[in-house]
């Protein structure tokens, strides 16, 4: 299935990655069934998925990193997740993370972090399920925190970790993150991602017990950054404004993206030696209606890849052009994403009920598709309700229900005195 369109080429570079990444998947693809039954990734698959570069597509080239495209690292994760779900979830985490950091703390502590000799991955948590933390002289003092869901924690170096709970940031209904850079020496990860969907992404919840985090790995993020919006700022500096709306994007949607297109990829390769139980048919690629679902789900994950592609399209375009969004491109950017997943999950949905009662069986690869997908597509980031709904009521001039939308309106008042309007 083509990933790109004729108008998105990759540099040289970006397109030698996504080769790496092409020739990994049927080596992933052999670990599926260890991956989950072990609840982690084995460390020779990580260090598979290093060598090839792939931890640090989102990492500045100052540091050694790739620094690609927003839109090269959607398709180059992707492509990992076709090759294992719970493989893909890591790396798109990973390098999410990566360039989240590397977009907020300041260049003196990326420096200081990336000089070190073993490869920088972040895990994060972007919300605290609870944390007791108190400003001292010199920096916090974390008395006790408890963070969930810590995906790939398993394979960090540091943690990402929002000082501020969940209470308190739906009390203000403002998703502004104190965040701190946290080495897992100082994390406790607790053994307690038992799950049916992305099993081998090791998301286990994180705890702090008397940390203490010098203030210059602790920065406010949030979206009066958009005040700082200026034609003058260069190079990676002009993503900065935006840095929590494009977490949205390379953290959310890739693997769910190369989950969807591995679904269709798999099914079109067995349909033609598969018959259907009960009937005449000895090949499910010559019956009719199977034919339809086929097209049907090709052309979701199709479709999907298009949303995504529109809002890439819209973000950097803002970005090139110092630009604030409107409500409604606002709401639509983050409803492109959850919309994307829904018509990813729906096509796997499909093709999972067309594949007879084998398919239940764990080894099946579509099986395990199947629960990886619905999972993914369960994460606030990318669930379709709450996106749908968001660009339903700014669609009919009532008031958005999200709280990054609420924040990021707040934040237009103060800018520019009035609201933003479609």
């Amino acid at each position: 299935m083509a990933n790109l369109s004729t108008d998105h080429q990759l540099t040289a570079l970006e397109q030698q990655l996504l080769n790496n990444a092409t020739a990994l998947v049927p080596y992933l693809q052999k670990f599926g069934r260890l991956i989950d039954e072990e609840r982690h990734i084995p460390e020779e698959v990580i260090q598979k998925v290093s060598d090839a570069g792939l931890f640090k597509l989102g990492t500045p080239k100052e540091h050694g990193g790739h620094e690609v495209s927003i839109r090269a690292m959607v398709e180059i994760i992707s492509e990992v997740a076709k090759g294992n779900g719970s493989v893909g979830w890591v790396v798109q985490i990973i390098n999410g993370n990566n360039y989240t950091a590397s977009l907020s703390f300041p260049s003196q502590v990326l420096d200081s972090l990336f000089s070190q000799e073993e490869e920088v991955r972040f895990c994060s948590v972007l919300a605290a399920r609870k944390a007791v933390v108190k400003k001292v002289d010199g920096g916090y003092w974390v008395e006790e925190g408890f963070w969930g869901f810590g995906s790939g924690s398993k394979h960090a170096t540091h943690a990402l970790l929002n000082l501020n709970d969940v209470k308190s940031m739906q009390e203000s209904a403002n998703l502004g993150m104190t965040l701190a850079i946290v080495p897992m020496s100082e994390v406790t990860i607790v053994d307690d991602w038992y799950t049916m969907s992305l099993k081998g992404s090791a998301s286990n919840s994180l705890e702090l017990k008397n940390v203490f985090i010098p203030d210059q790995y602790v920065v406010t993020q949030n979206t009066e950054q958009i005040r700082s919006l200026s034609a003058e700022l260069k190079g990676r500096d002009r993503y900065r404004p935006y840095v929590q709306l494009i977490t949205s994007i390379t953290t959310g949607i890739s693997a769910i993206l190369g989950l969807a297109r591995g679904a269709v990829e798999y099914f079109v390769e067995k349909a033609p030696h598969k018959g259907i139980t009960m009937t005449f048919h000895t090949s499910q690629a010559a019956v009719g209606h199977i034919q339809y679902k086929v097209g049907l789900a090709a052309m979701k994950v199709e479709s999907a890849h298009l949303h995504i592609s529109r809002a890439i399209d819209h973000m950097e375009r803002h970005v090139q052009n110092a630009e604030i969004f409107s409500l409604k491109e606002l709401a639509q950017l983050q409803t492109d994403m959850t919309y994307a997943a829904m018509l990813c999950w729906e096509a796997v949905d499909m093709l999972m009920a067309e594949s007879g009662g084998s398919v239940i069986a764990d080894s099946n690869r579509l099986s395990q598709i199947f629960r990886d997908i619905r999972g993914g597509s369960n994460h606030a980031l990318t669930t379709a309700s709450t996106g749908l709904e968001l660009y339903g009521r700014v669609l009919l001039g009532l008031p958005p229900q999200h709280g990054m939308t609420l924040a990021y309106v707040s934040s237009l008042r103060t800018t520019t005195g009035a609201e933003a309007n479609s």
